[in-house]
This record gives C-alpha cells, structure tokens and sequence, in this order.
C-alpha cells in the first residue's frame, strides 16, 4: 500500500491510498478520517473521505502540509494494524422501495442492458445489504455498493433536470439513494415512500460510511403505508453490528451532515 499527499490550494491537502485493493483502501481513509473527527487537531476543520482519498481541510494561518504530512502518513500507515474500537456503532437500515413504472422509469432499460427481467433486476438489487461507502452530493447523498450486475450500467445521455427526493438509481457499479430532488444521470430504478432526510433533526440523513442498507419491494399500493415515516425510524438493528453480512471495515467516519452544511438555520 502508498499512501500519497499533495497539496489542494492552501488550506487542504489530499491524502490517497494507492497499489492497495479497493476495500483496504476505503478502509484506511476512513479509519484516518475517523481518527481526525475524534481527536481534532489545531487548525483542522475536517477530513472528508471517499473512496480511496479523503480531503483534509486546515487553516493555513495554524497548519500546514509539511507540518500535517508526516502525521497523516504515520496515521495512514497505522490504519488497519489493530481491530478498532468502534467510537460510531455501525447501524443497518432497511427502507422500502417501489420498482419501476412511473417510481423506476429506467428498471425496464436496466433489465433490457443485462438480458434479463425486471424481476430479476429487483432480486439482485434486493438481495443483500448495500455498505454505505461515502456521504456525496448533493445534500449527503447516500453512496453504495452497487448490485452484483454482470456488466457496469450506463448514465443517461441526457440527464433528468430533476429527479425526485428518495430516489434508489444505479450507474457503472455503484448505487446511490438521492434524499433531496436534484438533477441526476444516474438510471432510477425506484423511489422510496420513506424520507431519508428529516430537516429537523441536526443530523439530517441517519446513515454514516460503514452503515448498510437493505432494499425491500414493496408494491405501489402500499406506498401509502410507509409514507410520512423516516429512515431513521427504519433500524434493523442498532446494538453491536459484528454480525452482520458486510465487510468488515473501519468505523464511520467521514463528517455526519448537519443543517449548518446546507446553509440551514438550527
């Protein structure tokens, strides 16, 4: 594994995990992000990672990246040397979905690129709990594994100007479930009659990088059963999460949203 950082303007740095698969890395930028949440250094506003990097932000008037360099390479280094404490319990959810039709106009396009049913695109994007990898845009976009398709999934040529909020999409190999109406690319396969963000709470969506979601079908004739309730009211389990059927990574730890992110009062 290289870890490698590089300056970004002159408050942040980027720090990214290169030669190393795609779990050890998200896992180790996770674990450093997580560790700079809990114990904030002078002058750090946050860490916010993804994937395979993370982008840390310091006042350059209190830090800078020689100074933050060789400490985020000892802590990069050190990432998955102990099985962790988990300061962030890791919480699954299950939220139900409503399958194509006017809910999923692309599912029929999906099962048509695979060469098979909508039936069976529903099945696999059921099956199994999805890990929440990275919060995104807009308004913490919930970031996720996408389903065990046979080939990567193509964006839209033209995108949607608007798709509405709790939107279940898939594009190449990943998933996202969308809690505000925005724009996307992405091929929306189904919405949710569940909000997944409540704007008031001070933690707007419920989820954190290392959660996991699992999607249930529901018909549209229940839509009407769920409405009004939220995601977080959806908790499979909130105790000790060791057993569960996701990877076995680091604790959450990129940056929660808070009303404050979204220029919103408290």
């Amino acid at each position: 594994m290289r870890v490698s950082l590089s300056p970004s303007g002159e408050g942040a740095l980027r720090l990214t995990v290169a030669d190393a698969d795609a779990e050890t890395a998200w896992q180790t930028v996770h674990r450093v992000a997580d560790w700079m949440t809990d114990r904030p250094l002078p002058g750090v506003h946050g860490a916010v990672a993804t994937y395979e990097s993370m982008l840390v932000e310091f006042d350059p008037m209190v830090q800078s990246f020689e100074a933050l360099e060789p400490l985020l390479q000892l802590m990069a280094r050190d990432a998955l040397r102990d099985a962790p404490v988990d300061a962030h319990p890791r919480r699954r959810f299950e939220l139900p979905v409503v399958y194509g039709g006017e809910h999923g106009p692309d599912l029929a396009f999906v099962a048509d690129f695979l060469g098979i049913s909508e039936a069976e695109v529903v099945a696999l994007h059921t099956a199994e709990e999805r890990v929440v990898r990275c919060l995104g845009g807009p308004a913490a976009s919930c970031m996720i594994d996408g389903p065990d398709f046979a080939k990567p999934i193509p964006r839209l040529a033209d995108p949607r100007l608007e798709v509405p909020p709790n939107a279940i999409s898939v594009a190449g190999v990943q998933g996202v479930l969308g809690p505000v109406r925005a724009p996307s690319g992405w091929r929306l396969i189904g919405l949710s009659p569940v909000s997944v963000m409540d704007i008031t709470s001070p933690r707007l969506v419920p989820y954190r990088p290392g959660d996991s979601i699992r999607f249930r079908a529901i018909a549209a004739e229940q839509w009407g059963d769920y409405e009004g309730t939220f995601l977080a009211d959806h908790v499979i389990d909130d105790d000790d999460a060791g057993d569960r059927a996701v990877s076995d990574a680091g604790s959450a730890a990129a940056p929660v949203a808070l009303r404050s992110d979204l220029g919103m009062a408290s």
